[in-house]
């Protein structure tokens, strides 16, 4: 019985990617590598899967539907990690990210995913072991961040992105304010979902914004943006000190 739910969803789930890959190659499903687009699709698969199979496992506990849950989740961070954070990152490819503002090759590739991520660890947070949804948690942070960060590229760079087409002042300084943004957003979301995965998310992030600034942007800005980086830097930073402060407060009254 195991062996034979194993094989079903198995077959399922390459019956669904052999469908994907005819579709995007114009019924050929040998003609090459995937795009970005295409194994944006079948990442968001490989999540879908996970949800589905946490779901059916609830009602119908099986062994199979648990570790194939488990794999699926898996596997599509393996995917994040190698294709849309490497192989094929439009930053290093320079592939095309569309001529459309919002919903284009990025929205696909970056901001889906990011949100199928981050539902499924919601989802499975109470279901699966802590490691499971903290993997997706983190994958899905860092999927927003590396969307939010080359959308900023693309705003300057247009519809291609590559890293060879070199940095100005503006889209520099950009950076750091977005960066220390999202870190101040990771630590609200992480204090709200009781989330340690988010709050040192948070930290690594606001850290590495804190080290530009200083490492970079001191040298690479001029005038008014580098003192528009400091003050920025410094309003952020005692911010999250009176946040901290107010949670201890709150924290010794609860105590």
């Amino acid at each position: 019985r195991l062996a034979m739910e194993a094989a079903a969803t198995l077959f399922a789930l390459l019956t669904i990617a052999i469908l994907v890959r005819h579709a995007m190659h114009g019924g050929v499903i040998d003609t090459g590598a995937a795009t970005l687009a295409e194994q944006a699709i079948y990442t968001l698969i490989a999540i879908g899967a996970g949800a589905i199979l946490v779901a059916i496992d609830m009602r119908s506990p099986s062994l199979v539907l648990r570790y194939g849950s488990l794999a699926a989740g898996v596997v599509s961070v393996a995917f994040i990690v190698i294709q849309h954070f490497g192989a094929l990152n439009p930053l290093f490819t320079d592939e095309s990210t569309g001529r459309i503002p919002v919903f284009n090759l990025l929205f696909l590739a970056y901001l889906l995913p990011a949100l199928a991520a981050g539902g499924l660890a919601l989802y499975a947070r109470d279901k699966r072991p802590k490691w499971y949804a903290a993997m997706l948690a983190l994958m899905a942070a860092l999927l927003a961040f590396v969307y939010a960060t080359l959308s900023v590229r693309r705003l300057f760079k247009g519809e291609f992105i590559g890293l060879w087409s070199g940095l100005d002042q503006l889209e520099t300084y950009t950076y750091s304010a977005l960066w220390l943004i999202i870190g101040v957003a990771l630590l609200t979301a992480g204090v709200w979902l009781k989330s340690q995965v988010l709050r040192v998310a948070s930290a690594a992030l606001i850290s590495v914004a804190v080290l530009k600034v200083f490492l970079f942007d001191m040298s690479e800005l001029e005038g008014v943006l580098r003192a528009l980086s400091f003050i920025g830097l410094g309003a952020v930073l005692i911010g999250i000190g009176l946040f901290y402060q107010r949670l201890l407060t709150r924290a010794a009254r609860g105590t």
